[in-house]
């Protein structure tokens, strides 16, 4: 059967793999690959929020969330641009502390290396950056505003691309489907040859994956019941106490109802985890839900 998702102690040897380490987190005297902090940086990213290729290749180095004062079992909220988004649909979704830590780190120092003078053909220059915004060639423009091929032409004053992932000279880096495949090639030579291939939207599934297990197990339960008597992400924390696992899973997801994603796990072979926890009550899915389900494995491409 065609492997779906990255078990959990796969997901662990490819993130290893992107920060150009061993199983187990050991130095691997092999690894010849540039940009290690960046790899596994964004390898976590994709995991801890299930975003999709067009989604997380596009994020602005604006648009990341702050981290919280205190380290945090509550997910972090993120939210997902809404012109990069599939379908031009807003939606949040969430990131794991220790994620959001290493996404900060590679920011603070090997994204800082990287920042050089590049500029594209017909660059837009943006001052006074903030979360939400900046101005854009003299504009006050949201970022919401901007699709894909708009925020690969962002550059800062001096150069230097606004995206998130950064290559030489401050040039943006989008080219994560042959940089996940080349990792899963090294990892399948080098430490386990049972490793499979790796598309981005694999590890969207792995997120897919993992989600229900960590809601299914109470691990975000317990997390939200301390939150919510500390009173540290209040909002978040009645969410998680309040919402049916499922319909969590709809949301971070982006689906458009709970039919495409019952839909969307079984194809991801959830019964054989959580048949108890998943099993469908309902009609048969309509043509829309399954259309939206099939959307998500025609995104599979490197």
């Amino acid at each position: 059967m065609k492997i779906q998702y990255l078990e959990g102690d796969f997901a662990e040897l490819f993130c290893h793999g992107l920060a150009g380490l061993g199983p187990g987190g050991l130095e691997d005297e092999g690894f010849r690959g540039r940009f290690p902090g960046r790899n596994a940086a964004m390898g976590g990213l994709v995991l801890g929020t299930g975003m999709r290729r067009r989604e997380f290749s596009h994020l602005l180095v604006h648009e990341v969330p702050p981290l919280p004062a205190e380290p945090t079992e509550v997910p972090i909220p993120w939210a997902v641009p809404e012109l990069a988004a599939k379908g031009r649909k807003f939606r949040t979704t969430w990131i794991d502390y220790g994620s959001l830590t290493a996404i900060h780190s590679y920011i603070a120092l090997e994204r800082e290396l990287s920042r050089g003078p590049w500029r594209p053909r017909k660059p837009l220059v943006v001052e006074e950056a903030d979360f939400h915004g900046g101005r854009v060639n003299g504009r006050r423009t949201a970022w919401s505003q901007l699709g894909p091929a708009e925020r690969l032409r962002l550059v800062g004053p001096e150069g230097g691309s606004l995206l998130l992932a950064l290559s030489y000279d401050g040039r943006p880096f989008v080219d994560w489907g042959t940089l996940f495949r080349r990792t899963g090639s090294r990892i399948r030579e080098r430490f386990e040859p049972r490793f499979p291939e790796v598309a981005p939207h694999r590890l969207r599934h792995t997120f897919a994956m993992a989600t229900p297990a960590k809601l299914v197990e109470g691990h975000y339960r317990q997390a939200a019941q301390l939150a919510a008597a500390t009173g540290d992400a209040a909002g978040l924390a009645l969410y998680l106490l309040k919402a049916d696992p499922l319909l969590i899973l709809r949301d971070l997801l982006g689906h458009s109802s709970v039919t495409t994603t019952e839909v969307y796990l079984k194809r991801l072979d959830v019964h054989r985890i959580y048949r108890a926890a998943w099993e469908s009550v309902g009609t048969a899915p309509d043509a829309a839900a399954l259309a939206e389900a099939d959307a998500e494995f025609a995104e599979e491409e490197f």
